[in-house]
């Protein structure tokens, strides 16, 4: 099965175009949602969202059509795109391109950052004459710059967010090596993805903090 992923707006002609263009495409999956005190925009994005649902239907395709709550939550619309992505790839689906043209700033954004990290095929359409521009992005999957170990380390501090834990503390609780723990948070660092802050009761020590959206970076739990 061939699957277009997208987000739209109030222009149905900066998806069509890539439903169109991409051969032998099975299913469609969007993202859509307006600024729910704005009548104006919930009535444009509906109708845009009706024509592309006619559209789709007229071609015969499979279509999801993903209302979000709050077009404006970057890290959540991030979180649902990427579990929606990784869930048609287990499934063995070819995801053929992410059109990322429409939407509010935020979901657009969240849509192409996601796409970076899972190595998505990726592409624009021109906002005056709807031509599509593909936009060059590595076809890599961002989560396999992670060590195992390091995406253990991720999860256990994703799991504890609330706690301080030390660089001693983090290696106990997961039965590492003190040396080795240094190691890998010393690389997570470096990758961006977590960093050391001064204790907040004791100032000789470190504390291990998570980067904004870390998650992203991690395969589903199993």
């Amino acid at each position: 099965m061939v699957v277009v992923f997208g987000t739209l707006g109030y222009r149905p002609k900066s998806l069509i175009p890539t439903i169109r263009s991409t051969a032998n495409v099975d299913k469609v999956v969007f993202y859509c949602g307006a600024d729910k005190s704005e009548p104006n925009a919930v009535k444009s994005v509906a109708a845009a969202k009706k024509e592309v649902l006619d559209y789709c239907n007229g071609m015969h395709l499979s279509v999801d059509a993903v209302e979000l709550e709050d077009p404006f939550d970057f890290k959540n619309i991030a979180m649902r795109i990427r579990s929606d992505i990784r869930k048609h790839k287990r499934e063995k689906k070819e995801i053929a391109i992410f059109n990322i043209a429409g939407g509010t700033r935020p979901t657009s954004a969240a849509a192409l950052l996601v796409c970076i990290l899972e190595g998505i095929p990726t592409v624009y359409v021109h906002d005056v004459n709807y031509e599509e521009i593909h936009l060059p992005l590595l076809r890599i999957e961002y989560a396999n710059v992670l060590s195992k170990e390091e995406k253990e380390i991720l999860r256990f501090l994703i799991n504890n967010r609330t706690k301080d834990m030390t660089e001693k503390e983090l290696a106990d609780s997961l039965g590492k090596h003190k040396a080795t723990m240094n190691h890998h948070l010393k690389n997570l660092v470096a990758d961006g993805v977590v960093r050391l802050e001064r204790h907040p009761q004791d100032q000789r020590k470190k504390v291990v903090r998570l980067e904004e959206s870390a998650e992203l970076l991690l395969g589903e739990e199993p």
